[in-house]
């Protein structure tokens, strides 16, 4: 099955009873007086044997299926769960059942199933009963809960955020049609609870300024019936029905790409799905931000939002990231090139190349590594980025293709760190906001030029370290202050940690704030301090003009980091932090201070 992380204490809920609000109009209150009659059989006669069976497919499918689905195939007379595929499980399970309905044809047969099963129904045959085939999803691909606590209307949205999932961003439960009362009676705990009515004109015909609550459990204080819908002032407390879309399976996906696929070609893959675009595209010149073009592929958010709609999904464009690439490319024809949302502006190497995602978190496409070549090279001219069955390549900002979109259910795992070098002192990880981890390795007892520490670090395979954010800065650095307390109880002294030799150092004490001296490195007598070499370079090299529009004093180096705004805001102290020919960015630890030098 697929590896979405299951979301515990929710769960999608169905059944085929339920009753409606005592006010509601003619037609729908004869409805109600049949269901509620069928109600009273229905459970009265549930046979033992059907119990028995719901405890043999929980026993069975507990970790692959919806717990109310099962329970629908059950109460519905289903005698078994089957595979939809028997050669591929991952496409999911479904479930037969024979309804007394009479249908008088496919489409009549349709609408009863749809009427009775929120699920996906994926086979009908109409007749003197209506058979329906169908596919485990949730309802109506929403899962629900309540909450224990009471809240007005107005915190009521503010309650489903703070207390569940929210990165499914919940809400109120929208109660858009009467039906869905069928489906909430399995909830349990549920007394009287806030939801949502788009039309409460629908239900009520003077509702006014009042909101509506779902009532079950808690009916009888109401003199009403279990799953009416009531008036109350948004003043009150009740507890709240809450309402979220969980991620897409892999079943589900299979299920749309057959369905869509005389209009969009959609693949399915191990981490998810992918969706070209129909027309051709370019990224967007944004216009020149002081001397340099500034682009944008804020554009591709929006097509393939679009392109989601259609199947009530979200969809963004796909990363230029290698882990995806490498997901994905055995689905990319072999003749067609396909754009990313990934871009460059300035700079002429492959390492300047990053992307600004859908939630504004951006991150670079090239990592550093040993032996790695494919930062070299003059794409000064090529902006955009694309994929390719054979690759991921620049390419030019005037180029049109399809922008590849994905349904973006990864949930990559991150390994421990590599095991460190001789020369580094235990490594500290840190994991980005976009979802990818960098370990950094420190050497703290070997002076070296710039060049040295970076062949050094090239022969570790990876390269002088960058920081795209405050607190991964921080996390590096109070890693060092704590290394540094424990070497400084006796001595004072502080890292770095330089071996005997010729000349003077002296460490920072508590009553000397900088260290400072000299030592004879390589045979050479010179001056040395509390400095760490960086992966940054100034000028600025990459991404230097979009901060104030001129180029910054420094950047990092290709695949290190791309946040030139805070290396270039952060303390400078001590040193003079102004282009003065090709200098190298180092971090004074006694200092607190990023210096070019």
């Amino acid at each position: 099955m697929s590896n979405l992380p299951k979301t515990l204490n929710w769960r999608s809920v169905s059944s085929d009873i339920g009753t409606t609000k005592v006010s509601l109009k003619a037609e729908n209150k004869r409805l109600r007086m049949q269901t509620m009659l069928f109600v009273v059989l229905f459970a009265l006669l549930l046979p033992v044997t059907q119990q028995a069976k719901l405890s043999d497919f929980i026993d069975t499918y507990v970790n692959d299926i919806d717990l109310s689905s099962m329970k629908t195939c059950v109460f519905l007379g289903g005698e078994s769960i089957d595979l939809v595929d028997p050669g591929d499980v991952d496409k999911g399970h479904k479930c037969t059942v024979d309804l007394p309905t009479v249908s008088d044809d496919e489409r009549h047969a349709k609408e009863v199933c749809s009427s009775r099963i929120p699920y996906y129904i994926t086979a009908v045959k109409h007749g003197k009963r209506t058979k329906c085939t169908f596919r485990y999803q949730q309802i109506h691909g929403k899962c629900y809960k309540v909450t224990k606590a009471r809240f007005t209307w107005q915190d009521a949205q503010s309650a489903c955020h703070n207390e569940f999932v929210k990165d499914f961003k919940p809400q109120v439960a929208n109660y858009y049609y009467s039906g869905l009362q069928n489906y909430l009676w399995d909830i349990t705990g549920v007394y009287d609870a806030w939801v949502s009515v788009p039309e409460l004109k629908d239900y009520f015909e003077n509702p006014g300024n009042y909101k509506a609550f779902y009532v079950d459990a808690g009916a009888y204080k109401y003199d009403a019936r279990s799953g009416d819908l009531l008036l109350d002032d948004p003043n009150q407390k009740h507890q709240v029905l809450c309402e979220y879309t969980p991620p897409m399976t892999r079943a589900e996906m299979f299920y749309l790409a057959n369905v869509y696929s005389e209009i969009y070609p959609i693949e399915v893959f191990a981490g998810g799905a992918i969706i070209p675009s129909a027309n051709m595209d370019t990224i967007q010149q944004v216009g020149p931000f002081g001397k340099v073009e500034h682009f944008s592929t804020k554009v591709f958010d929006e097509k393939c939002l679009s392109i989601g709609r259609i199947f009530n999904v979200e969809s963004y464009p796909i990363t230029a990231l290698e882990e995806e690439f490498n997901d994905v490319k055995d689905h990319l024809t072999s003749q067609r090139f396909f754009l990313t949302n990934a871009y460059k502006n300035d700079g002429c190497h492959k390492g300047g190349y990053r992307q600004v995602n859908h939630d504004g978190k951006a991150y670079q496409v090239y990592k550093k590594g040993k032996n790695d070549n494919s930062q070299k090279g003059d794409f000064c001219d090529a902006h955009s980025f694309s994929l390719h069955q054979t690759g991921r390549y620049p390419t030019m900002a005037s180029a049109r293709a399809p922008v590849l979109c994905t349904l973006h259910t990864f949930n990559w795992n991150h390994g421990a760190c590599p095991a460190r070098p001789k020369w580094s002192s235990k490594p500290v990880t840190f994991k980005r906001a976009y979802n990818t981890v960098f370990c950094h390795y420190i050497n703290d007892n070997t002076p070296a030029t710039n060049h040295e520490a970076q062949k050094r670090c090239e022969e570790f395979g990876t390269g002088l370290t960058g920081f795209d954010s405050a607190e991964e800065f921080e996390a590096v650095r109070k890693e060092c202050e704590y290394r540094q307390q424990e070497l400084s109880i006796k001595s004072f002294s502080v890292k770095p940690q330089y071996p005997p030799g010729e000349g003077e150092y002296y460490p920072r004490t508590p009553y000397r704030l900088l260290s400072s001296g000299t030592r004879k490195v390589n045979g050479i007598s010179q001056q040395v301090d509390d400095h760490y070499w960086l992966g940054g370079v100034s000028p600025c090299e990459t991404h230097c003009f979009e901060r104030t529009g001129e180029r910054e004093i420094a950047g990092w180096n290709d695949a290190v980091a791309i946040n030139n705004s805070f290396l270039n805001t952060y303390n400078h102290n001590g040193w003079a932090w102004k282009i003065d020919g090709k200098q190298f960015v180092s971090f004074r630890t006694d200092n607190n201070a990023f210096h070019v030098q």
